[in-house]
């Protein structure tokens, strides 16, 4: 079979093949001219091989083939990733072959948050944890998200999908849990027969084009703007307090703005230390995913036997926003495992 297959390879040229890098056989003629004279069909089959030598690739190369309909625009994006023609075709499709879609990497995140990871890094860096190791796959997982309502959030809940093929919601305004126990029995009595559930949960930040932290530019708009904007309000309430300058909130009547108050007030215990934080901005987060972190671990204990036969892997990290054509991080603070008692059996943050 060895000599079979080395003796193909050396003779694939003299019968219109070409051998890429990756190892992949693909027809001479989509290497030998130059992009405009190649059809839409072989166009794609080039696009496809950037994605070919990835673990999530397949599903990549699919979201990607679905923005790129004209021809001119599957021309582009190959020109973006250096095939331009004939002599970088070869070579170009098996060295940029990456775990990102056409999202860039945006470098000040992590001058800012040292150890956090791209959207791509991070849901492989959860799959290898969990498939490889404890049994997690797309039949038997249900996913639960506790992330802020804020628009710039989804794209990770979509990457999340891709591999569980769905998610349940728990969160509200900064990424709080606000479904609370009765959600999260209503989430578990939803997970696939002998199956687990994995919960990410998490407050946000955004960080802009020049390094801010707290604000983030956003689609369509010339300005930017505040980045969790339920966040940084829940810091000015909570910092007037503090100062004595305001007193406060009393506990809400109705549910009209229930979930700002109650962003405050369990941001309140944190007060003295985001007043001394030398970068408030950058603290709050920190502040935001402790606070989560004790209100979910009090959901778990609570409803956590309502998780019939399986586990529950609870997720909780810091949410990183990006400027528009930027992939949007992820920075893991803690990942344990819970039997369906709800009791923590196991630290995997490192597994």
């Amino acid at each position: 079979m060895r000599i079979c297959l080395s003796l193909f390879l050396t003779l694939a040229p003299a019968y219109g093949f070409v051998v890429t890098q990756n190892g992949r056989v693909r027809p001479a003629a989509l290497f030998a001219t130059s992009l405009e004279s190649l059809s839409v069909p072989e166009l794609k089959d080039m696009v496809k091989e950037q994605y070919s030598g990835s673990i999530m690739g397949k599903m990549r190369q699919d979201r990607v083939l679905k923005k790129l309909t004209m021809k001119q625009d599957l021309i582009d994006f190959l020109d973006s990733k250096g095939v331009k023609g004939p002599e970088s075709a070869t070579t170009s499709l098996a060295e940029v072959v990456s775990e990102e879609t056409d999202l860039k990497s945006f470098d000040k995140v992590q001058e800012i948050f040292p150890n956090s990871l791209s959207n791509m890094e991070f849901v492989n860096f959860v799959t290898g944890t969990l498939h490889e190791k404890y049994g997690y796959t797309k039949e038997n997982t249900l996913v639960a998200t506790s992330l802020c309502c804020d628009e710039v959030n989804r794209p990770l809940e979509s990457d999340l999908r891709e591999i569980y093929d769905t998610n349940f919601n728990m969160g509200g305004l900064a990424g709080f849990p606000f479904g609370g126990a009765t959600s999260f029995g209503a989430m578990a009595a939803h997970i696939p027969d002998g199956g687990s559930c994995l919960v990410v949960y998490g407050p946000h930040v955004g960080v802009d084009s020049t390094g801010a932290v707290g604000t983030v530019e956003r689609r369509g708009r010339a300005n930017g703007g505040s980045c969790c904007g339920s966040a940084v309000a829940a810091s000015g309430y909570v910092g007037s307090v503090f100062k004595g300058d305001a007193e406060k909130a009393a506990l809400p009547e109705d549910a009209l703005d229930a979930q700002q108050y109650f962003v405050g007030s369990m941001l309140m215990p944190y007060a003295e230390r985001l007043d001394a934080a030398e970068e408030k901005m950058k603290e709050l987060p920190y502040a935001l995913y402790d606070a989560q972190t004790e209100l979910m671990g009090r959901i778990v204990e609570k409803s956590g036997g309502a998780v019939a036969d399986g586990t529950t892997a609870v997720l909780g990290g810091i949410q990183i926003n990006t400027p528009p054509g930027y992939s949007d991080y992820f920075l893991p603070l803690s990942f344990k495992l819970h039997d369906n008692e709800g009791k923590e059996v196991e630290d995997i943050m490192w597994a």
